[in-house]
């Protein structure tokens, strides 16, 4: 899911991503090519998970005869459901993939009963 208050007049660009459920975590990847980490912000506010970012312009002298990468902020917001420990979030950054790491809760995590 991608949202944007209608009152910013801002376009977003909407980063490419991977979900993987690895059982006791949910791992999101996300494309970020030529994103600093100083430009790139996650937040987490009332069950959502909120990456936002921009890509810096390139200064570059002529014109453009083909132009194909665009120079924009961008965003993208994923629902939590009360599986995902929203306090034990992590995330890393390198070579331009963005990787989330969400824990799941320990209420929803399987577990193993022994028989007495």
């Amino acid at each position: 899911m991608t949202t944007c208050a209608p009152e910013l007049a801002t376009r977003y660009l909407i980063p490419r991503v991977n979900v993987v459920d690895e059982g006791e975590h949910v791992v999101i990847e996300a494309e970020l090519p030529g994103v600093s980490k100083s430009d790139l912000s996650l937040e987490v506010k009332d069950g959502e998970l909120t990456l936002i970012g921009k890509r810096a312009t390139a200064k570059r002298e002529g014109q453009y005869v083909m132009r194909e990468r665009a120079y924009a902020d961008f965003r993208r917001v994923f629902s939590l459901t009360n599986a995902i420990d929203p306090a034990r979030i992590d995330a890393q950054m390198k070579d331009g993939l963005l990787t989330v790491t969400l824990q799941k809760a320990e209420h929803v995590k399987p577990r193993k009963i022994n028989v007495n």
